[in-house]
């Protein structure tokens, strides 16, 4: 218990830590509209050089004159990848600058491949197909051009996953502080001797400055980097990962928020192939995440989201919407599994997910997978509720009817129906920003049979139901 607790701490200092890497691009973007690029990196890098000194001056000599080289050439590669996004902020927005970057972890395996002889899992050639094609979406224009702010920041994702590669292959052998340390001392050198030359006398930095280059360079390097070495002792390499992927989410929030950035639905479907290919790259496509992907996209949980989403989209005010999802949210979600548990204890069912056919058409599962549907839809009917919720209860308890029909005589896979019907019915009412939402049925189908829980037939069956229930039923109500 202890260690999972520690794992949690770890795991919420690592995503304070994405929040602030986030942060960071609108805080960027508004310095260097009134101070010079070089001389803004050269400040920014000085402090967080002298912040890391404070912590591991001592760590120093251990690297020796080849460790010195190593790191001050890992340092000309973050120097540019910092440079090129930097000057990329001055044309492009916040959002798409942190989506456009984030294309450095797709980018490492076949830098790797190329460089360092690795093959590349198949993963990480999933991660760069899907990231590729957010890439396109997001950053090319209507005449198939791309911005000169977005090429420079996709330079910028390149010297980044070089540098994530040189750190490989030399970071196993020195000090990871005294090579960071290094690496980061060489911006700042770099920086400053080209300011010296383009931007004399050097520019005295204002007050906003100031605190940009102290809250970049202290905040989200130096401690930012001490908290990321001391965290992920406790925790795993996966869930850094995962965690660390939320950058570009959290850069684009902070842009609509801050900067008043727009993303199109366009740049919307980019930015999701993004952050899907990000996670496909880094994740180990493993039996153990298959039964991850099972359990937190089953129907009893994927009911929570997709209600909220379809809330906020309905035509009724939002505060009024977003109470009926809630509440049929909790409706559906805490009495069935507390039912749930109560027939496994009993030995009613084998497991939560209900594997066995013939345990499914039991008296209790049958009545429970009604009544979590039919109760929603009476009292949206009785009081009213919003439409996109009430078509979404009919799409419900139309798929229930026909998955207990199709269970009489043949398994068919109820998580790829339900989140066959769910991602079509948000794709449909959302449009093309929510389109790559699509790519979830595939993923539970690959976990679906990957534990064994079905087979692929079963699978394509489900998701051929939920897409037609869910399309049908649009169609009646006039919604396609």
């Amino acid at each position: 218990m202890a260690n999972k607790w520690r794992q949690l701490w770890a795991d919420l200092l690592l995503l304070l830590v994405t929040l602030i890497w986030g942060s960071t691009f609108v805080m960027v973007k508004d310095a260097i509209a009134s101070y010079p690029v070089f001389p803004f990196l050269a400040l920014r890098f000085g402090l967080a050089t002298l912040a890391l000194l404070l912590i591991g001056w001592r760590r120093l000599p251990s690297l020796g004159w080849k460790g010195v080289g190593a790191g001050a050439l890992i340092g000309l590669f973050l120097f540019s990848g910092y440079a090129l996004q930097t000057f990329g902020l001055r044309y492009t927005s916040a959002s798409k600058a942190g989506f456009i970057t984030g294309l450095s972890v797709v980018i490492v395996p076949v830098l790797s491949t190329l460089f360092l002889r690795r093959r590349p899992a198949a993963g990480a050639l999933i991660g760069v197909c899907l990231a590729t094609t957010g890439l396109a979406l997001l950053a090319l224009d209507h005449d198939r051009s791309i911005a000169i702010g977005d090429l420079l920041v996709l330079g910028c994702a390149f010297s980044f996953a070089l540098h994530i590669v040189a750190v490989s292959a030399f970071a196993p052998r020195t000090d990871p502080l005294a090579l960071t340390i290094i690496q980061v001392a060489t911006v700042t050198l770099a920086s400053g001797i080209i300011t010296l030359f383009t931007d004399r006398p050097w520019p005295q930095p204002s007050f906003e400055t100031w605190f940009a280059a102290s809250f970049t360079g202290v905040l989200a390097t130096a401690v930012a980097f001490f908290v990321q070495t001391a965290m992920q002792r406790f925790t795993t390499p996966t869930h850094t990962a995962l965690i660390f992927a939320g950058e570009p989410v959290f850069a684009a929030l902070f842009g609509v928020l801050l900067a008043g950035d727009v993303i199109t639905a366009r740049g919307l479907a980019g930015s999701i192939l993004i952050l899907m290919g990000t996670v496909a790259g880094e994740i180990r496509w493993s039996e153990h995440t298959a039964r991850i992907i099972s359990r937190f996209l089953s129907p009893h949980y994927i009911a929570g989201p997709m209600l909220i989403t379809l809330a906020l989209s309905d035509s009724t005010p939002w505060v009024w919407s977003l109470l009926w999802a809630v509440g049929i949210a909790l409706l559906t979600l805490v009495g069935p599994l507390l039912i749930l548990r109560r027939e496994l204890r009993r030995g009613g069912i084998s497991d939560w997910h209900i594997s066995n056919r013939k345990e499914r058409l039991r008296p209790i599962p049958v009545l429970l997978s009604f009544l979590v549907v039919i109760i929603p839809l009476v009292l949206l009917i009785v009081l009213r509720g919003p439409r996109l919720l009430l078509v979404g209860a009919v799409i419900a308890l139309l798929l229930v009817v026909c998955n207990l029909v199709i269970t009489l005589g043949w398994k068919i896979s109820q998580h790829v129906s339900s989140i066959a019907a769910s991602t079509t019915l948000i794709a449909a009412t959302l449009g093309i920003g929510a389109a790559p939402v699509l790519l979830l049925i595939p993923l539970v189908a690959w976990a679906r049979v990957k534990v064994k829980a079905h087979t692929v037939l079963q699978t394509i069956a489900g998701g051929v139901v939920g897409v037609s229930v869910t399309l049908a039923t649009l169609r009646f109500w006039g919604l396609v």
